[in-house]
């Protein structure tokens, strides 16, 4: 569907982090490169800065006109209405999420392994250790709540910084927020579903999209708006039922709106897209889809009895990004491994090797045919020494959502036949996501995991072999390199 914005501003680098004033005529965003920018409803500069690094957290405070910002340089900035620092507190540790509460009185932030809040003019009130990366945090109305989220866990604290509860959900976090009077918790991560807690951390309603949520905003009249990983921001009801659709032309890293929701905005990529509130594609509530079947939240301390196998998997394969090579496999005339031998070739010599022995071994036992779906599935076909059932057991563990287990069929598939090129492209994918969801932010990172077996996958498949070069392609645009 096409983008419907009102206006686009194009930035150097990703955008992590986006806040508007309270009328909507002013909005900040910070991008990767640290760079921070402050412009008017129409996409025009007011003023620019750049702290360096990353910019990872920003707020409009209440009055419209100061800035407060943190990256990972450490510091939590204020800037006044000419973009100049009014203070600075150097608080010794990264800043991964920022809030500032309705009324502007205290700032809220998440670092590397706490939460802390300190107050408008930079005085620190309390700070609490996590011993995690906080990713999102909220506030409520004058610091009386606080609600931070950390891989698959939820924190709400009170407002002496004080640990209300901590709970575990079924899969990572993205991103969480508090509605202004503590009546909702809004969460959002890597199960693409938008869910509505209640200050006990309960679940109220929820809302599955079509990718992962990576940005939740509460609004004025009880909705709540979410940007997901699938180009779109949705505007739900205080129900949890789609009201409108916001299409942008790439993937959601943040969103806001002003007050009166009348103005919506959205970071994507390295640009800014504004729209007015009509601007949507309008869904009555009748045609909405609300699923009631999502796992609910579990306490830290309850273990489910598959939790030590479970691999939650976010939505791998969509909008062109990399996926398993699930075509037949290529027919080789120096295939030396018969289907039903057990026996490895000798290949301590070459580039595989290297990259085998530096890696874990597959951990191949009748324990772990009990257990996951895609051993039940094909354990009546298994040979250990045929390379076509580990990809097959590979492609199973993948669908099912378990990509750690789907890697380790992969890796084996490459000790059983290291000439097998689909086996290292379908392992470079699986390193790529695991390497991805383990630090969103180091993409980087996630494509240097995934080069060293795509590039023994070109080596064994040669030119006949064109999966790889899609793949290589794609992530060398997801490091700005150009073909």
């Amino acid at each position: 569907m096409a983008n419907n914005s009102k206006f686009q501003v194009n930035t150097s680098d990703t955008i992590k982090c986006i806040s508007s004033s309270e009328d909507g005529n002013k909005i900040a965003f910070g991008n990767n490169s640290g760079n921070i920018h402050l412009v008017d409803n129409e996409g025009q500069n007011i003023w620019e800065k750049n702290i360096g690094e990353g910019t990872y957290g920003i707020a409009i405070m209440k009055d419209g006109n100061r800035v407060v910002c943190g990256g990972k340089d450490c510091k939590l900035r204020m800037f006044n209405s000419l973009g100049n620092v009014e203070w600075e507190v150097n608080v010794g540790k990264a800043i991964w999420s920022l809030s500032v509460d309705p009324n502007g009185q205290v700032i809220v932030i998440g670092t590397g392994d706490s939460v802390a809040m300190f107050t408008e003019n930079g005085s620190k009130l309390w700070e609490h250790d996590t011993s995690r990366a906080m990713v999102g945090v909220g506030v409520s109305r004058n610091g009386a709540n606080v609600v931070a989220c950390a891989d698959e866990f939820l924190y709400c604290l009170d407002s002496e910084g004080n640990l209300s509860w901590k709970k575990q959900r079924s899969d990572a976090l993205w991103d969480v927020d508090i509605e202004k009077d503590n009546n909702l918790i809004i969460i959002g991560g890597w199960d693409c579903v938008v869910y509505a807690l209640d200050l006990q951390g309960n679940e109220v309603w929820n809302y599955k999209t079509d990718g992962y949520v990576r940005s939740v905003k509460p609004l004025e009249d009880g909705g709540v708006l979410a940007g997901s990983h699938d180009h779109k921001i949705y505007r739900l009801n205080d129900k949890g039922e789609l009201k409108k659709i916001y299409d942008v032309d790439g993937e959601i890293t943040c969103v806001c709106t002003s007050l009166s929701t009348d103005l919506v905005y959205a970071g994507a990529g390295n640009k800014i897209f504004g729209f007015d509130s009509d601007d949507g594609n309008y869904t009555t509530t009748e045609n909405s889809v609300v699923n009631n079947s999502v796992p609910s939240v579990e306490n830290e301390d309850t273990v489910s009895e598959d939790s030590d196998d479970y691999e939650p998997m976010f939505g791998f394969g969509m909008f062109d990004e990399p996926s398993p090579d699930t075509t037949e496999i290529l027919e080789r005339d120096d295939y030396s491994v018969s289907e039903t031998s057990s026996e490895t070739k000798d290949y301590s010599n070459n580039y595989a090797s290297t990259y085998q022995s530096n890696r874990p071994s597959y951990q191949d036992s009748t324990e772990n045919i009990d257990r996951g779906g895609e051993y039940r599935e094909f354990a009546a076909k298994v040979l250990k020494g045929d390379v076509k059932n580990y990809l097959r057991l590979g492609n199973a563990a993948w669908s099912e959502k378990r990509l750690e287990r789907a890697a380790e069929h992969f890796r084996k598939a490459t000790e059983i036949d290291p000439d097998e090129p689909r086996a290292w492209h379908n392992l470079a994918v699986c390193n790529y996501h695991l390497s991805l969801k383990g630090n969103p932010d180091d993409v980087e990172g996630a494509v240097a995991s995934a080069y060293e077996p795509l590039k023994i996958a070109k080596e064994k498949g040669g030119s006949e072999y064109t999966s790889v070069d899609k793949t290589l392609a794609f992530l060398a645009s997801q490091i700005g390199i150009e073909e």
